[in-house]
């Protein structure tokens, strides 16, 4: 199963990846934050595949200090990604409800990424200073993710994981829904067609970053509410890894929203080479 999600994740985001650099609606300071959260996807598959895959007899144990910096780094990077679905919804309300701070968010784009990822870091850290024994594992004889059980791990389960992607959730369904609210009165002010287009490809934007909510509470719900209710040992494979499936979820999202243009782009950059070529051959033979 790890194999099967690392190919196919790994696929999934790499032409994700791809999409993003074609795509002409992801070539501003959103499809900046798309790019960061398909690489920081694809370092948890690289880091979790890699680790889960590890024979028994050479894989650390599971205190060691690289096994330990192994989850931390997979835990980072699970949140750092989620962390760019809440970019996601404050780059669109800035870009469409505050066109003016349009420059500055720009500008300003790199900084509140490496905000996001020290913010990130400590929360991930944090469970050291509550109880250096808390920490995440992976059990190679039942292939499941969980963490130690200590006396703060319902504690940070409760407050850093629960309720830190439930904030992270209700904070974009506030600023998209003001966000959409915002199109459609516009939308209603409006009726030259440019506009209305603008106010299209505005909402697909949106609809995306509505839509960018799903793989966290999928994770919220299944890891943490039906995992623990779960007896079928295959099931809890399944439901243990959820957090690193839905990478799979994020690059799926942005190849439904933007690979049909990147295409169109790709084929109208082709044309357009071809024409080119032919127009200076005939020049050349003239």
């Amino acid at each position: 199963f790890d194999l099967e999600t690392f190919v196919i994740g790994s696929t999934f985001c790499c032409t994700a990846l791809w999409t993003i650099q074609k795509s002409p609606t992801l070539r501003e300071s959103f499809g900046v934050l798309c790019k960061w959260q398909m690489r920081t996807d694809l370092t948890l598959l690289f880091v979790t595949s890699f680790y889960s895959l590890l024979p028994a007899e050479w894989a650390p144990s599971d205190n060691s200090l690289v096994a330990i910096t192994i989850t931390y780094i997979a835990e980072i990077s699970y949140h750092y990604s989620g962390a760019m679905h809440d970019l996601f919804a404050v780059n669109r309300f800035i870009y469409i409800v505050f066109p003016m701070l349009q420059q500055a968010w720009r500008n300003a784009t790199t900084k509140i990424l490496v905000v996001c990822a020290v913010i990130i870091a400590f929360h991930t850290i944090i469970m050291t200073i509550f109880d250096v024994n808390l920490y995440w594992v992976y059990d190679r004889e039942r292939n499941l993710w969980h963490m130690t059980d200590t006396d703060w791990t319902e504690f940070y389960i409760q407050y850093f994981e629960v309720y830190w992607s439930t904030v992270e959730i209700t904070l974009i369904v506030s600023l998209d829904s003001v966000t959409f609210a915002y199109i459609l009165f516009k939308k209603s002010k409006l009726n030259i067609s440019g506009g209305n287009s603008n106010r299209r490809a505005e909402a697909r934007l949106v609809l995306q970053s509505f839509c960018q909510c799903i793989p966290t509470t999928t994770v919220n719900i299944i890891f943490f509410f039906i995992l623990p209710e779960t007896t079928s040992p295959n099931l809890k494979i399944v439901y243990s890894s959820i957090w690193i499936v839905t990478n799979i979820m994020d690059a799926f999202i942005i190849l439904l929203f933007h690979f049909p243009s990147a295409i169109a782009s790709t084929k109208k950059n082709i044309m357009h080479i071809s024409s080119f070529t032919s127009r200076t051959a005939i020049t050349s033979d003239a």
